[in-house]
Order: structure tokens, then C-alpha cells, then sequence
């Protein structure tokens, strides 16, 4: 591990190469690989092999080219066009005197400045990027430069405040783009397959050599063609071929599918598994439960770069002994000042999680919420939430809600969910 660690982003390695070089055995390298995917070091594809990536620490977090930065602030390209596909590391504001604001000039920055030529040229000296704000105009001195330097030099109509702001919204989208955990990030590569050919005896076997009871069903041009389980060969003839067992046409996962959302259609259907396809459909992988449940619970408890509504939602909602309270905000409020559906919906999935957290500490999924409003509520009430198990089973359980204001009930509410 303290190998894979230390290599060059962008490195390839392999288990027969890690394990040559480190005089270790291929099982040995391979476990070493699949933890190191695991911890999010390497990247496993089945057509480019495994390569060293940068980790969730390591990653540059704004991934905005200067070009895509030119849409989003409206703004004009005036020189330096060579560098629009260049990857900005940060932007700052000119504010302030030359020698104060040389230390927040990085290489490959982006500084937003109004019509201060000295400032300008100093941005360029430093190779960053310009963007001049106001719609005023630029010296030629600086378009001269910016062409020689191929960096590029922006100019937009809007005030400074309305740019960065635009800039910073940008960046918060592509940090809460990169934290969404989807199926490429945790699928297996390695998995043991059956060909439609193949028998019951076949698939005895491998149930006895991999531990493992549901498989995926291939044809000879690497397609799915289906999966089989225990229950599908349960009384039928070791010579009998799996394609007259097996189920046909089964959900199929993609690499941009997300973790959440696969795991919601495999709750529904009852798999324990799911095939993962590449882009031409052939076979890549499964993604099993176990390996969405570990990925959801790494996901919980990592840090955020960037906040969702859902978390400030999750923010503003403290838990007080028996019960949970929130303050109503403005964001929560719709057009007609009361709260908003979907602001309530986001708040009771969230209790219904920690409710169910505390009882069966497993996931839970909303199957179904009924909400019944009796009264209105403004900003800055403070509301009271009360939730009780009215019935729970081994898959599944209902959850009454009652919202109070003020001693008075406002909303009851009735969520049913699945145990995951």
C-alpha cells in the first residue's frame, strides 16, 4: 500500500508488475489493489488497466477551464486564446496594492480585476489569467502580453461582485458533481461469470469455489444475456444448460449511474447483485449490496467540500431528546411565505433516517410519505417533530410524524419505508 501510495498520479500498475517488483505473491498484489481502489488510489478499468489517481485530498477541486469561465461570466475573450482550455486552480479579486496582492496570485489563477493596467500585468507576470470587469477598456500592452504568454485576458460587462459570485456558484456545482458516489467508483471488475452453455453443474461448482449463489450469464460476444441464483437451478438436472434456468433481460447497471440510485432499483427487485456494462454494453463488472452499503456509509461519514440543500437542511434540524426541532428559515418557505413541500419531505426523510438508524442501524429507503397540513407556519417558527414506530417488520416500517408550533399540531405526516 505504502508502494501504490507514493506513485505518480497518472502511473499504471498492474498485479503481476506490483508483485514482481515487491517479491510478493499475485493474491497478495491483487488484495493490495483492490484496497487501494477501495481508498480511492487507483482506478480499475477493464480497457486502460489500473491507474494511480489522485485521492479525494490530492484532487485540485475546481475543475473549470478558462474557457468555460468566459460562458459563465458572460465575458468577452480578448487575447490570449491558446490558454482557454487550460484548468484554473483558484481565482482571486484585485482589491488591493500590487505588493499585498502578489501573495494571492498562484500559478494557473484567475484574478478579477477593473481597469488597473499595473495590477493587469502583474496577473500575467505571475501567469494567471485575467478577467476585467466593468466592459472597460484594455491597454494594448496587456493584449501584447497575454498573446506571448498565451494566457488568456477576459472581459465582461458585469460588476466584480456579480462575476464572482457567478464563478463561485460554478465551483460549488462541480465540488457537489465530484462527491455524488456512482458505480464506476465501487463496482467489482473481477467477478466470476457463467456462459448461457453452460450447465447446473457448471454453476454448483462455482457456487462451491466462490461462496457466491447469483451469477451473471453471459453469451460468447461478452453480453449479458441474463443472471441466474440458487432459486432458479433448485430441482433441475446438473445437464441442464443454464440459458433454460436463468433470468432473462435483467436490470443492468452503467458506470454514471449513481450508488443511490442503484441501490433503490435492487432493493426494489430483491437482487444481491446487479452486471455493470460499459459504453458498447459488453460486460464490466456487478456491483453488489455490500459494496453500495460500504460506499454509502464512507460517503456519510467523509467531510464535504461543497453543501447541498440537503445539507442545510440537515443543518438546521437538531435532535432533542425524544423529539427533533428545526427553525423555519427563508430558504424553506415557498412563494405564499409557508413551508415548502418539498423543504418538509427533505426534513422527514431525514428524522425517518435517524429514527430507524437508532432501532435497526441500516439504510432506509422512502417508499411512501402522506403529508397533511392543518396549519401554517412563518420565518423563524420554531418546530417541534415528534416521531413514532407504529409498526416495524424485518423489511420495512411505518412512521408516524406529528409537527407542532406552539403546543398546536400543524402537520402530520405518514412515511413508510423499506430496511435495507
Amino acid at each position: 500500500m505504502d508502494y501504490i501510495d507514493d506513485l505518480e498520479i497518472g502511473k499504471k500498475v498492474s498485479v503481476r508488475g506490483l508483485a514482481n517488483r515487491l517479491s510478493v505473491s499475485d493474491g497478495t498484489a491483487y488484495r493490495a489493489i483492490k484496497e487501494a481502489q477501495s481508498r480511492g488510489l487507483v482506478s480499475i478499468n477493464d480497457r486502460s488497466g489500473t491507474t494511480r489517481i489522485a485521492n479525494q485530498a490530492q484532487r485540485v477541486i475546481e475543475t473549470l477551464t478558462f474557457g468555460e469561465i468566459s460562458k459563465i461570466a458572460s465575458a468577452e475573450v480578448m487575447a490570449g486564446e491558446a490558454g482557454l482550455s487550460q484548468v484554473f486552480s483558484k481565482f482571486a479579486i484585485g482589491a488591493m496594492t500590487k505588493q499585498n496582492i502578489r501573495k494571492y496570485l498562484t500559478h494557473g489563477g484567475l484574478l478579477i480585476v477593473g481597469d488597473r493596467t499595473d495590477i493587469q500585468l502583474l496577473a500575467l507576470d505571475e501567469e494567471n489569467a485575467v478577467l476585467i470587469t466593468g466592459g472597460v477598456d484594455i491597454e494594448p500592452e496587456v493584449l501584447a502580453r497575454a498573446n506571448a504568454q498565451g494566457i488568456p485576458v477576459l472581459r465582461t460587462d458585469f460588476d466584480t461582485f456579480t462575476v464572482a459570485s457567478r464563478i463561485n456558484r460554478a465551483l460549488s456545482n462541480e465540488l457537489i458533481k465530484k462527491e455524488i458516489t456512482t458505480v464506476a467508483d465501487v463496482y467489482q471488475s473481477k467477478a466470476a461469470t457463467l456462459l448461457e452453455t453452460s450447465t447446473v453443474k457448471d454453476y454448483l461448482d462455482l457456487v462451491k469455489k466462490t461462496n457466491q449463489s447469483r451469477f451473471t450469464v453471459l453469451n460468447k460476444a461478452n453480453y449479458v444475456v441474463g443472471v441466474v441464483s440458487m432459486r432458479d437451478v433448485t430441482g433441475k438436472k446438473n445437464s441442464t444448460t443454464i440459458d433454460k434456468v436463468m433470468t432473462s433481460h435483467p436490470r443492468l447497471a452503467k458506470f454514471d449511474m449513481t450508488v443511490a440510485s442503484t441501490s433503490q432499483k435492487m432493493i426494489f427487485d430483491g437482487y444481491d447483485m446487479m452486471p455493470v456494462i460499459n459504453a458498447d454494453n459488453t460486460f464490466a463488472g456487478i456491483i453488489s449490496k455490500s459494496d453500495m452499503l460500504r460506499s454509502m456509509q464512507e460517503s456519510s461519514e467523509q467531510s464535504q467540500f461543497s453543501h447541498t440543500l440537503s445539507d442545510e437542511v440537515i443543518n438546521a434540524v437538531k435532535e432533542v431528546q425524544s423529539y427533533y426541532a428545526f427553525v423555519v428559515e427563508p430558504f424553506m418557505m415557498n412563494n405564499v411565505g409557508n413551508i415548502a413541500n418539498g423543504m418538509l419531505v427533505e426534513i422527514i426523510s431525514y428524522i425517518a433516517a435517524r429514527v430507524m438508524t437508532k432501532t435497526k442501524r441500516k439504510n432506509i429507503i422512502i417508499e411512501s410519505m402522506t403529508l397533511y397540513f392543518l396549519g401554517a407556519v412563518s420565518i423563524d417558527d420554531e418546530l417541534e417533530v415528534f416521531p413514532k414506530i407504529i409498526s416495524e417488520t424485518r423489511l420495512g416500517a411505518t412512521i408516524d410524524f406529528e409537527i407542532y408550533l406552539d403546543y398546536q399540531i400543524i402537520s402530520k405526516i405518514l412515511v413508510t419505508v423499506q430496511i435495507n
